[in-house]
């Protein structure tokens, strides 16, 4: 019986083969950044990651509702990805995919959870406040200011709706928990970007980004795992 649980504990081998193409290509990424002339290879690196953990949950044993949305936005994470990195040009449409992302997760986070929960609410969209409110005193928002506020919006109600799910007797732990801490670090990858474009004193380094992004990503994949699939 032992000898069962530790197979069924084992990642699979196609597991292991997205493992090492995300980890690898996040590892070029990050050196492309810091070499001259390298635009191509950011391009064809940056999705891919986030594309290894789409595949990762669309083959997932348990495939529902949940599933099928954090799938969705991942893909659409991915393609954002390709839209913020190809320039100003589509900087716009980069941040609609990502908010169409965000959408896809607070559908998937309300499969199981209609909680209300108001203290989730006042948490996150109280953080979401203190930030908007930072950018447009310290920062140079511009022409931008609308959309960054939608997209703030958008955010604050996905890690709202993570939260809601934590202390759901219904819901695996794990799933809730991972799920939480996904949108937390997804969250903060967001917020360090906006400080960073839009030219306010406080300056984080560009890889602080991408690790917190891709750790949230990760995260919110695995919260498909044991997440119900009937719901």
């Amino acid at each position: 019986m032992s000898t069962t649980l530790n197979r069924s504990a084992r990642p699979s081998t196609r597991t292991v083969v997205l493992l090492v193409i995300g980890v690898v290509t996040a590892v070029l990424y990050i050196a492309a950044g810091r070499m001259d002339n390298a635009y191509l290879l950011r391009m064809v690196t940056k999705p891919i990651p986030v594309l290894c953990l789409a595949l990762w949950v669309s083959w997932l044993p348990r495939r529902g509702r949940y599933q099928m949305a954090v799938a969705v936005g991942l893909l659409l994470c991915a393609l954002g990805d390709i839209l913020l990195e190809a320039g100003d040009a589509t900087f716009l449409f980069g941040l609609i995919a990502f908010l169409l992302g965000h959408v896809a997760y607070i559908f998937a986070f309300t499969r199981d959870s209609r909680r209300f929960f108001p203290l989730g609410a006042v948490l996150a969209f109280g953080y979401g406040v203190l930030i908007y409110a930072y950018l447009t005193t310290a920062g140079d928002l511009g022409a931008m200011a609308v959309p960054v506020l939608v997209y703030m919006l958008v955010i604050c109600a996905m890690l709202w709706r993570a939260s809601a799910r934590v202390g759901v007797q219904e819901i695996v732990r794990t799933s809730a928990l991972a799920g939480l801490a996904g949108a937390l670090f997804f969250t903060a990858s967001d917020s360090i970007l906006s400080l960073r474009m839009f030219d306010t004193p406080i300056d984080l380094g560009g890889i602080t980004v991408m690790l917190t992004y891709w750790i949230g990503q990760t995260l919110i994949a695995f919260s498909a795992r044991d997440a119900s699939a009937t719901r």
